[in-house]
């Protein structure tokens, strides 16, 4: 059963996502990949096929601990739903909505957020 994590990356860089979405494997590998940018614009990207076989160079995903050990980062997991709906965005435009951004920011930092789930 795949697990879903949500973080924040504090960066400065215009060129690099500030929040990352993740779909996980049972053996902590990614599935697929939101990553959402500044500009509101988005890159998906799927990691295996359906079959289980790497289409990208891909390594285990760190726990959530090992994950916010680092500074720039704060991660939570999140529902299936609320992947799915923002992969849906993604997909479909290429970009995320400042609405949908907002409620991504706030059920990273408000666990009380009524988009929060694992």
């Amino acid at each position: 059963m795949s697990q879903y994590i949500l973080s924040d990356w504090r960066n400065d860089n215009p060129e690099e996502p500030f929040i990352v979405m993740g779909q996980i494997d049972d053996g902590r590998y990614l599935e697929r990949i939101i990553d959402v940018f500044r500009d509101d614009r988005t890159e998906t990207t799927v990691c295996q096929s359906e079959s289980g076989e790497a289409l990208v160079d891909i390594t285990e995903t760190p726990t959530l601990q090992e994950i916010n050990d680092q500074d720039e980062l704060t991660a939570r997991y999140t529902s299936a739903s609320l992947f799915e709906g923002v992969w849906q965005e993604a997909t479909n435009t290429r970009r995320l909505s400042p609405t949908s951004i907002n409620n991504l920011m706030q059920t990273l930092h408000n666990p009380d957020h009524p988009t929060q789930g694992a």
